[in-house]
């Protein structure tokens, strides 16, 4: 008895002894790292973050379900920009303690955005941007930079909307939703921001080129030329790329030239490598056509010619032109040679504006005639968003009936277009057209049009051409359509859009029209339009282009009026070295 009692004193006095070791060494543990966390804190606040993440790396793998633990870890990880590792920390957090959901989702939505998981970003932000007052301010402006990410531009501007509506005095979102705005084709809004953030902050450098970049893309190139040049010099790529963009849509691609040497961000390479390049390059191109008409008259040719620059906003041009004309009345052949020489006058500053005029030589020869025409053009850009053409020209007929006849044709012609805002266009344009047998014709046309999306650009537009015969010589058939008055409208739309290498052009039109002959008989047409275009770029140097498109009806000079259609198919490649 006395031996059981003496065994379990000494079994009772080890235990003690054990449990008193284990608590002296758990409170060793604990004391150690209470250190060490006050140690990552201490790094932390001087800002010495990889001492910080050493330190909490550490306790992470003695207490991984320390909730936290995590959060704070999580935090830090977001202050030294390791957002990736900070949202997975975050997540961490939130599977052990899914019960402060919303203390954790905030903070994991952001380091989502930054470390590039924008979908996810996305859909915790529609989560927070139901909560009321700030935090939804807050949502919503993460909201909209993860659409951003993500491509949704229309997305992030109704995000953008909706927190400058609940918070119209924060200037960090006005200046979101102004850049919002400039993304999505609303340039003069865009426009009509800056400016009043520019009135409450008028010195900030980075509103006013902003600005700048808003007039550029709303059209008013010169305006925001003015405007970059009154800032200093650019201060990073993206701004010389700004800057080179302004010049090369003012048309002065030898000025946006050297702002994008050694660029490496993919749009301005872009810009640079596969479009200023393109115009200040030796150039060469072929194209290969052939068209069809309800006249039973079959056109093809075959264009080959090239050029180069010979100084900065000049171009000299070669070309040789094969003709092939086929119809009931004959197949004339022709080869034509021509050669042109265009300049610019004016620097894009300047109160006059600028010009480009243009010269033209050509010589055709066909198997018994070989005539020689000129042209004379000018285009004048006097102000953004204006545009005059003028033309004086002489022209061939180009049926069968009309080169035996010999018929030339001499055009006056003068235009104007108008861009009152980024989304109207309103153009007009009036011709006198005197042929050698003594007929003349006034034509005129107009067109007024609306954009009603920017990527893709897709416009809907009315266009009206017509002309009256005012001098009468003769009535008699030399091969080209003489009435005496015809008149033609179309309601369109077009799209336009640019993928990198490739780009789309589509037109579709419905019209009417009405047709006066000798005789005064009138008739009635439906000159229904439709056209497709095709481009490729296949690297820098060469480019591809097929075009198609069919017409019912028409104002042409060989043919047209009521039932007459015609349909053509162009292909071309252009090179550049």
């Amino acid at each position: 008895m006395r031996r059981t009692v003496g065994a379990a004193t000494v079994a009772l006095g080890l235990w003690l002894a054990a449990t008193g070791a284990v608590v002296a060494a758990d409170a060793v543990v604990q004391s150690a790292s209470g250190g060490l966390l006050n140690q990552a804190r201490t790094a932390t606040e001087r800002r010495d973050h990889d001492a910080a993440l050493r330190a909490y790396a550490q306790l992470l793998s003695q207490r991984p379900a320390d909730v936290d633990l995590l959060i704070e870890a999580a935090r830090v990880n977001g202050f030294a920009d390791r957002n990736a590792e900070s949202a997975r920390l975050y997540r961490q957090a939130l599977a052990l303690a899914p019960q402060r959901r919303a203390d954790i989702v905030p903070s994991l939505a952001w380091q989502s955005l930054w470390s590039g998981a924008a979908a996810d970003a996305e859909a915790l932000f529609t989560e927070l941007s139901a909560a009321p007052g700030a935090a939804r301010v807050d949502a919503l402006d993460g909201l909209g930079q993860a659409r951003q990410a993500r491509g949704d531009q229309a997305g992030a501007l109704l995000a953008f909307r909706q927190a400058h509506a609940l918070a119209p005095d924060s200037l960090r979102l006005q200046r979101r939703l102004a850049m919002s705005l400039l993304w999505n084709g609303f340039e003069d809004q865009a426009i009509t921001e800056l400016q009043a953030l520019l009135r409450r902050e008028p010195g900030d450098r980075d509103l006013a080129w902003a600005l700048a970049n808003a007039r550029n893309f709303a059209g008013n190139h010169r305006a925001a030329l003015r405007d970059f040049l009154r800032q200093s010099a650019p201060v990073h790529p993206g701004e010389r790329a700004d800057l080179a963009r302004a010049w090369r849509w003012a048309g002065y691609e030898d000025r946006a030239w050297p702002l994008l040497a050694g660029a490496t961000d993919a749009e301005a390479v872009w810009l640079r490598d596969w479009r200023v390049w393109r115009e200040l390059a030796p150039f060469g191109y072929a194209t290969v056509e052939r068209a069809e008409d309800r006249d039973a008259l079959v056109a093809r040719a075959a264009v080959l010619g090239g050029g180069w620059h010979p100084a900065p906003g000049s171009t000299f041009d070669v070309q040789l032109r094969r003709l092939s004309l086929v119809d009931p009345l004959g197949d004339p052949r022709a080869t034509q040679l021509q050669a042109s020489y265009r300049w610019r006058l004016g620097q894009a500053t300047d109160a006059a504006g600028t010009f480009w005029p243009s010269v033209a030589l050509r010589a055709h020869h066909f198997d018994d005639w070989s005539p020689v025409t000129a042209s004379a053009r000018v285009t004048w850009v006097p102000h953004d968003r204006w545009r005059v053409d003028a033309e004086a020209t002489r022209e061939l007929v180009e049926t069968p009936r009309a080169v035996a006849n010999r018929v030339t044709v001499d055009v006056v012609s003068a235009g104007v277009e108008h861009r009152p805002d980024a989304q109207w266009l309103l153009a007009g344009a009036v011709a006198l057209l005197r042929f050698d047998d003594g007929n003349a014709r006034l034509r005129m046309n107009g067109r007024v049009e609306r954009r009603l999306w920017s990527r893709p650009h897709v416009a809907l537009g009315l266009e009206a051409s017509g002309f009256d015969r005012v001098e009468t010589a003769t009535v008699h058939e030399r091969g080209y359509w003489n009435p005496r008055r015809y008149a033609e409208a179309r309601v369109y739309t077009t799209v336009s859009h640019e993928m990198r290498r490739f780009d789309l052009q589509a037109k579709l039109a419905l019209g009417a029209s009405s047709e006066t002959d000798n005789a005064g008989n009138v008739s009635h047409g439906h000159p229904h339009l439709w056209e497709l275009g095709l481009g490729w770029d296949v690297s820098p140097g060469l480019r591809l282009r097929l075009a198609l498109g069919g017409a019912g009806q028409g104002a042409g000079l060989g043919g047209g009026g009521s039932g007459y259609w015609r349909r053509y198919v162009n292909l071309s490649l252009n090179v550049w070295h």
